[in-house]
């Protein structure tokens, strides 16, 4: 059950920006996600697992929120709770399962979401990867239920690397066949919403997945490696004049407003603009203004930076903080695996999936975040990572520390 309420929160957050109903899907995940914790309580499914670094951050972020929204209006309160409520369900359901099974719930509802996606808004995709053909009508960026481009990058390019984890591990035939062609469409969403800082993120997630995860020599060596790299290379000679153009033109290399030669997208500036906020106001700076206090309506403009928001919200000090628990988690994900079986291990490609989320995470402002699937997701993997590291470190056996679940998420 625990399993099964964990995965119907990450997959509410999938409509969370569509109109009408978007805002109850948001609160209605957060509700279930705490069912699931209460479950877990009612059940006696809790392992007692000493508070970790993360944990201790994310509660004081959450308990910082909710002091400073006092001073905020109604909304900004509800917000805040919410945020700590979610911080407390999480650290509750990340003690009452493992961390690879709540990988292969994050995959499966990964897989749903693109399967929703197919079912919602395929003749979109299809307009959107038509329009790299050019055709004078500009280019189209796809954004399927309502997600902004950038959004549609972070949630899938994220997706890619979780489906693509549970494809190299899966023993069946059928799912791994599910899995990698899930990943492929996942690259495909990612490519027509022209998301160019989530291929950024994918590129430099793929070069851990290569040298630190699987291994050079031994990727290279695989014969579908092998025989796929030279598939590619022979279908762009033979069809060069087209490919390339496409490319161009899908990700608007050549634009005025986003091409090679633009500033960032203007990012820079927003970025100068936000740490001038920053350091500007003393109280700010120290203390920050509060959860969502980044956001357009508050301060006038858009941080395109999840680094520059958590600031913002959190202040120089603690926000300094949060992102570092970030920033180590590929470290700490590497770590919990000898070089030697990280091939074959449960946790393969984990330091990548952080990895593409610290990257990306750069150019948007998506990283702490619950209204969407990739950032609930990224919350729940974090805790339950800090839990495998304290239960490996932990002088009881680490492996029944956590259950194995009696039922596991379909």
């Amino acid at each position: 059950m625990i399993e099964f309420l964990l995965g119907a929160a990450f997959y509410l957050t999938v409509f969370s920006v569509t109109p009408g109903i978007g805002t109850n899907m948001q609160t209605t995940a957060i509700l279930v996600m705490a069912a699931a914790a209460a479950y877990a309580l009612l059940t006696n499914r809790v392992n007692a697992v000493r508070p970790s670094a993360t944990e201790i951050v994310m509660y004081l972020a959450g308990a910082s929120f909710v002091i400073l929204a006092v001073f905020g209006d109604a909304d900004s309160v509800f917000l805040s709770i919410a945020f700590l409520a979610a911080i407390i369900s999480i650290s509750i359901v990340s003690r009452s399962i493992s961390l690879e099974v709540i990988l292969d719930i994050c995959a499966r509802v990964a897989l749903l979401d693109i399967a929703t996606v197919i079912v919602f808004d395929h003749q979109q995709a299809l307009i959107a990867l038509n329009s790299g053909m050019g055709g004078g009508g500009g280019i189209v960026r796809f954004m399927p239920l309502h997600f902004h481009p950038d959004l549609t990058g972070y949630v899938f390019g994220s997706s890619v690397i979780l489906m693509a984890r549970r494809a190299l591990i899966a023993s069946r035939r059928i799912e791994r066949t599910l899995m990698l062609l899930g990943a492929f469409i996942g690259c495909v969403f990612v490519l027509a919403a022209s998301a160019r800082s989530s291929i950024i993120a994918m590129f430099f997630a793929s070069a851990v997945a290569i040298v630190l995860e699987y291994g050079a020599r031994r990727f290279f060596s695989n014969r579908w490696v092998r025989f796929g790299g030279v598939s590619v290379a022979v279908f762009c000679a033979l069809f060069a004049s087209r490919v390339g153009p496409y490319f161009a033109n899908m990700l608007e290399l050549a634009s005025d407003s986003r091409g090679v030669g633009w500033n960032g997208n203007g990012r820079t500036d927003l970025w100068a603009r936000g740490i001038f906020t920053l350091f500007n106001d003393p109280s700010l700076f120290i203390f920050g203004g509060g959860f969502r206090s980044s956001n357009f309506e508050a301060i006038g403009f858009q941080t395109e930076s999840s680094y520059i928001s958590i600031l913002l919200d959190s202040g120089a000090f603690l926000g300094t903080a949060i992102i570092l628990v970030f920033w180590y988690a590929p470290i700490k994900a590497l770590r919990l695996v000898p070089p030697a079986g990280r091939r074959s291990n449960s946790l393969i490609l984990l330091a990548s999936f952080m990895t593409f989320l610290i990257v990306e995470s750069t150019f948007n402002r998506y990283l702490l975040a619950l209204g969407n699937p990739a950032s609930l997701m990224s919350l729940v993997v974090l805790f339950g990572l800090s839990m495998q590291e304290n239960a490996a470190s932990s002088t009881v056996d680490a492996p029944k520390l956590f259950r194995e679940p009696q039922h596991t998420f379909k």
